[in-house]
């Protein structure tokens, strides 16, 4: 079964591997530092839950792309090109750590909690189930902690 934030488990998961995290962590193969990791993935986490699903056709390309990514390949790749909106490099000096810290574990505990759907476009994927979302969340957020 694939792990997804919709799962309490899975979620706890995450939430556990970020406490470990200060402001002064080293990234190992990134380039953001922990504070903007963490403003990254609130950034999206937050989209998911309150953007709606655009107008746009899923692709087959993303429809392809999305089979191998949540499917097939164990991790997302290192270097994938995030949304403008979502670059948060060099933008972590008036962030507290802590405070994004514990947003990141406030979005976190709200995915298993979730019972609407989630229906927001994904921008590599196109339109995606709440399932896909939670196994996409799952991984994106594995991406950024390992």
């Amino acid at each position: 079964m694939k792990k997804k934030l919709l799962h309490k488990n899975s979620a706890q998961s995450i939430i556990k591997r970020s406490e470990h995290l200060t402001p002064n962590h080293k990234n190992l193969w990134g380039t953001m530092n922990a504070t903007e990791m963490l403003m990254h993935c609130n950034s999206c986490n937050r989209e998911v839950f309150e953007e709606k699903r655009g107008t746009s056709k899923t692709s087959l390309k993303q429809y392809l792309l999305r089979i191998l990514a949540l499917y097939i390949a164990p991790n997302f790749t290192k270097g994938i090109a995030s949304e403008p909106k979502h670059i948060t490099r060099g933008k972590a000096s008036h962030i507290d750590f802590e405070e994004a810290k514990n947003e990141f574990i406030q979005l976190i505990a709200r995915f298993p909690l979730n019972r609407q759907k989630l229906t927001l476009t994904h921008p590599a994927f196109g339109n995606i189930s709440t399932k896909q979302w939670g196994i996409a969340a799952y991984k994106h957020m594995d991406h950024h902690l390992r």
